[in-house]
């Protein structure tokens, strides 16, 4: 009996051991995928990170400051029937990379890396990709092995990846159990729902993305097998994650890996046919267009549209993408292209009417697809990215063209200059009074929002005129460009002194001139013109009538300059 015990305690021993020697041996197929992005994003991020804090987004400006100091997920190694080496990931891990890394990690820490990994194939549907290594490298001889087993619900499974904490990406192992064999998500948007998913309680964490949901299985090198993709997690419930199913992940890399040549044709058709009947929802469709672009497109065109955003967009759409930039900033930028996109697109009562026109070849090896949008033709370019079509440029507001941001830069600058919004005014200038002659006139006024008040003075030494009013009136300004037209019109009621000519009476006498005070009102109309090129400075003639009580009135014209604030 006591031999017996012995026995079956080395026995348990030993297992315990050759489970965790297996365990440890995932770390050979299972690497963190570090993100390198184009190098547009880096440096336009870098410069919205501290736009997003000037406008008081702290948590956009934090996303953007953690995504600066890197992003990752998790893959594993796949090798094919001919030896070829691959990675399998989720497609939202790699979504607008450049290039891509992976790392293996032993247990001692040990690491071994590979660089210039490329995206073979992607599919956004079900959210998966397949990477390449640089030069066609085979550092596997075999990869982890597939799952062939129907899977039952309360079956265990486990969890492999690098999730995150804080800043590191950290090695975890983790057990669990299927909750639901074969589950479809609901996505929000009516009956619709995605998948199936393999629902199990397998601790995944961000940055899990991308890696192995795994059963045990005998005879392999790992003593584990992929059931699934680990790609999810439901927020608000309690070990709910969730897994791409084999199956699937087989249907995927039958089509990437084919060797059957692409019909070129009929997918770009299909995808375009797709692209055009999400533009009719009776909604925003950024979101949409979003799911179009290439990585470069959302690269090159980022910081221009993001300024088109703050000038243009309503509230619940800037709110709405700095959401997305909290969640993820390459995600909040390509909703910023988006945007502009479907800005362009809508008329202003808001309407979009969207058709196709053509789709041709271009020398590029892509293809040229011409829309009609709401009776105009507007050109957009189609390239093959992971395998998928996606937009590359839009007419012209979405062309990457650098100098459209320098353009809007410059604009902005010469708006600042062009001041047409004045909290204080003073002018000189002459003024000819019709039947008085010639009179200097001066006037101080303040206001804003186009309406101004303040006091107006007319001298004239010989005859002697002095004229002081109060005045309150408004002008509109029309810019062009670098100049401002600045009609305007206004009121003024005061008092005048003016010398009364001698005459003679009826019964022929001399009656000597006199200095005489009377009330007056006056109104008057004209134009203001400003330039940019002196921030202020402006230019200005008017016309009007004086009104003196018990003496008549006249007309008079000036014309004068002054200076703004």
């Amino acid at each position: 009996m006591y031999r017996k015990f012995i026995l079956s305690l080395l026995l348990a021993f030993g297992s315990v051991s050759f489970g965790f020697a297996q365990a440890g041996a995932l770390r050979d197929y299972v690497g963190l995928i570090s993100i390198h992005y184009h190098k547009d994003v880096v440096d336009y991020m870098g410069k919205w990170k501290s736009e997003f804090e000037k406008k008081g987004y702290t948590k956009a400006a934090k996303s953007v400051d953690e995504y600066l100091k890197g992003l990752s997920g998790s893959g594993f190694a796949y090798v094919d029937a001919d030896g070829a080496c691959y990675i399998i990931t989720n497609n939202h891990v790699i979504r607008q990379s450049d290039s891509l890394s992976i790392s293996f990690e032993k247990q001692d820490g040990a690491k071994i890396s590979y660089d210039n990994l490329k995206v073979l194939m992607a599919d956004e549907e079900n959210d998966i990709a397949l990477l390449m290594f640089d030069a066609g490298a085979k550092p596997f001889s075999q990869g982890l092995a597939f799952n062939e087993k129907i899977l039952d619900e309360g079956e265990d499974v486990f969890a492999a990846g690098f999730p995150g904490l804080g800043n590191t990406a950290i090695w975890q192992f983790s057990r669990g159990t299927i909750s639901n064999v074969r589950v479809r998500l609901p996505t929000g948007n009516d009956d619709e729902t995605i998948g199936p998913f393999i629902q199990h309680t397998a601790q995944i964490d961000p940055g899990n993305s991308g890696g192995p949901l795994l059963v045990t299985l005998a005879g392999v090198p790992t003593g584990y097998a992929v059931a699934g993709i680990n790609t999810r997690s439901a927020y608000g419930r309690q070990a709910a994650n969730y897994s791409i199913p084999l199956d699937t992940v087989k249907t995927f890399l039958q089509a990437a890996l084919s060797k059957e040549p692409a019909n070129d044709r009929e997918a770009i058709e299909k995808r375009v046919a797709g692209f055009i009947k999400g533009l009719k929802a009776n909604h925003a469709v950024y979101g949409h267009i979003a799911e179009y672009l290439t990585a470069a497109c959302s690269a090159q065109n980022a910081e221009y549209s993001m300024d088109e955003m703050w000038d243009k967009a309503p509230p619940s759409v800037k709110e709405a993408i700095i959401n997305e930039f909290v969640y993820n900033p390459v995600d909040g930028m390509s909703a910023g292209v988006a945007w502009l996109i479907e800005n362009s697109m809508r008329t202003k009562s808001g309407s979009m009417n969207v058709s196709l026109d053509s789709i041709e070849s271009n020398y590029k090896g892509g293809y040229t697809v011409s829309f009609n949008v709401n009776d105009k033709t507007v050109k957009s370019e189609w390239v093959k990215e992971y395998g998928i079509w996606r937009m590359d440029s839009f007419g012209e507001v979405v062309s990457g063209d650098k100098t459209l941001i320098d353009a809007k830069q410059k604009k902005q600058e010469q708006d600042k200059r062009l001041r047409t919004d004045y909290s204080l005014l003073i002018y000189v200038g002459y003024t000819k009074l019709f039947d008085t002659g010639s009179a200097f006139t001066a006037s101080l006024k303040g206001g804003g929002s186009y309406v101004l008040y303040g006091v107006n003075i007319n001298y004239a030494p010989a005859p002697h005129y002095f004229q002081l009013e109060g005045t309150l009136g408004f002008y509109i300004p029309i810019r062009l460009g670098a100049v401002a037209l600045l009609p305007f019109a206004d009121g003024g009621f005061g008092f005048a002194k003016m010398d009364t000519p001698a005459t003679t009476d009826s019964w022929g006498y001399q009656v000597d001139s006199a200095f005489e005070v009377h009330f007056d009102f006056s109104v008057k109309g004209g134009l203001m013109f400003t330039t940019a090129a002196v921030p202020g400075l402006f230019v200005q003639a008017d016309f009007g009538h004086n009104w003196f009580f018990g003496a008549g009135g006249e007309n008079f014209f000036s014309v004068g300059i002054g200076y703004g604030f």
